[in-house]
Order: structure tokens, then C-alpha cells, then sequence
């Protein structure tokens, strides 16, 4: 079914959340599956839940120890796009996930080669996307945030991010009025915001996935593998959405999350890609 609302949303370019069918959704679940194909590269979220279709572009993996290079087709996926890949020669493997949508890989000999089918059929290419993408990401420390006055007047809900228990725990507008750091979800009359804060007196709005990390700096929380190049984080600790996206841009696909684990991996991630990431999130091997 998301592949179906892939072309879908290709072929609307934008709209609201509220417009997309629910029908084609993965189990229904529309927000979560614009999330995912916002991770994976086809569209961007917008404020005021909307969202935009991205151009087609070709997304190179990083280099294999085989010495063959791959791209992930990202962005819009129409017949016509399809079609412009086989006019230009592309080799294509279309790896069907389920419910998720397929992942399209052309390969090649080498970066020349994918660069000339890229050209021949109008779709951009960008070399190691991942790479490029961490490169141009801000660190968790760095991360854009609002100035802004602790929330005040009547609060219905308080939570407080857990270091030690990396979850959120119940709290009052007290304690974050007080507390000298900490990252805190507070819901008032009429919506939810996020708050870090770093002193007593200086606290900010931020992104919420970013906010999680600050709260959790210097963590001994990833493990890798370097047989299987796996990314292992816990899943409340899941990154920003750029950050996110790159680490999905080292293999094509969606991260796995494991239910009783309370856990998420990333495949195909290289060491090279795994220590930009712990520079950027401020996590540690455990």
C-alpha cells in the first residue's frame, strides 16, 4: 500500500496531513508512514502539517568493500520517472518490503558509470549521500533552538526526560521551574511544547528527538557491529530527521524496531559514517 501512496503523493506534490488516504497508509497509520518516507528521503514534512513531495534523485550508499557502488532512487516515484532510468540503460533491483515501500537500487561499477545513467535519464546524483548529509548537520550541542520564557499559568501535564531510565517520567511545572538543566514536554491548554533547559533562568524551545539527546549527553547507549555494520540505539533516543535520514541512506531502508527490546538499527552503516554520527548526537559506545 505505500508504494501506492508514494505515487500518490508524487503525483499531488503537496498537501496536508488530513488529505492523504488513510487507506494507503501502513496499517492506517498516516503520520507514521509520512515520517517514514520523510526518513527515507521522499518528501519533507512541513509546519502546519503539510508536506511536500521531493525531485527524484539518486542517492549514492556508501562504497562496498566489492568495489561496485549503489544509489537508492529517492524523491517522487511515477511511471515516468521509472521509465527515464530504463531509456538511460540503469541497472535496477527493486526490493519489496512489505507494507513499507520498495526499495530502489541501481547499481554500477563505479561512480562515473552511475553519474552517466544519472545524467541520461535527468535525475540528479548525489555521492555518498550520508556523508554529505552528517557533513552539513548540526552537532546535538549546536542544534537550533528557541529562546524563550519557562511556561507559566495552568499546565495539565509535565514530563521530564530520564537519563538513567531513557524515558519520560512524570513531573510538575515546579520542578522544571526550578530544575538547572533538563528536558522537559509540557502540555497546556492547547498544544504540547518541548523545553530544554540549561540554567535556572535560560531555557528554549527545541526539537524534541534533539532534545531527548541533549538530556542524555555523553550516554554509553550505541552498540555496532562491524561484521554486520549495525547501528543499535534505543528507540526513544531515535535522531533528529536529518540525522535519521542519513543513517537510512547508508542502506536504502527503513531502521528495524524491536517491539520487546524497546530498540532501533540501522544497516549498512561503515565506521567512517557510525563516529560522525556519535560527534554529531554526543552518544558513546557502550
Amino acid at each position: 500500500m505505500t508504494d501506492r501512496l508514494l505515487e500518490w503523493m508524487s503525483f499531488r506534490r503537496t498537501g496536508r496531513l488530513s488529505d492523504v488516504p488513510a487507506d494507503l497508509a501502513d496499517a492506517g497509520a498516516v503520520r507514521r508512514t509520512v515520517d517514514n518516507l520523510a526518513t527515507l528521503g521522499h518528501l519533507e514534512v512541513l509546519p502546519n502539517s503539510n508536506w511536500r513531495i521531493a525531485p527524484p534523485v539518486l542517492a549514492g550508499l556508501p562504497e562496498r568493500a566489492d568495489g561496485l557502488v549503489s544509489a537508492v532512487l529517492c524523491g517522487a516515484r511515477t511511471p515516468s520517472v521509472f521509465d527515464s532510468l530504463a531509456r538511460a540503460g540503469a541497472q535496477l533491483a527493486i526490493n519489496t518490503t512489505g507494507t513499507r515501500p520498495a526499495v530502489v537500487r541501481l547499481t554500477g561499477a563505479s561512480n562515473g558509470e552511475l553519474a552517466a545513467v544519472a545524467a541520461a535519464a535527468g535525475i540528479p546524483l548525489q555521492i555518498d549521500a550520508a556523508l554529505t548529509l552528517l557533513a552539513c548537520t548540526p552537532t546535538i550541542r549546536d542544534w537550533p533552538r528557541i529562546p524563550c520564557q519557562m511556561v507559566g499559568g495552568r499546565v495539565e501535564t509535565v514530563l521530564r526526560f530520564s537519563r538513567s531510565r531513557i524515558g519520560w517520567v512524570e513531573s510538575t511545572i515546579g520542578e522544571a521551574s526550578a530544575a538547572q538543566s533538563g528536558f522537559f514536554r509540557i502540555k497546556r491548554d492547547w498544544d504540547w511544547v518541548s523545553l530544554l533547559k540549561m540554567d535556572v533562568s535560560d531555557c528554549a524551545y527545541i526539537d524534541d528527538r534533539a532534545g531527548r539527546l541533549a538530556a542524555v549527553a555523553k550516554l554509553k547507549a550505541v552498540s555496532w557491529s562491524s561484521a554486520s555494520e549495525t547501528l543499535d540505539l534505543p528507540g526513544q533516543l531515535l535522531p533528529p530527521a536529518p540525522i535519521a535520514r542519513a543513517l537510512a541512506l547508508c542502506s536504502g531502508a527503513l531502521p528495524h524496531y524491536d517491539v520487546a527490546a524497546r530498540r532501533i538499527s540501522f544497516t549498512g552503516i561503515p565506521l567512517e559514517i557510525l563516529r560522525l554520527t556519535l560527534a554529531i548526537t554526543g552518544l558513546r559506545l557502550a
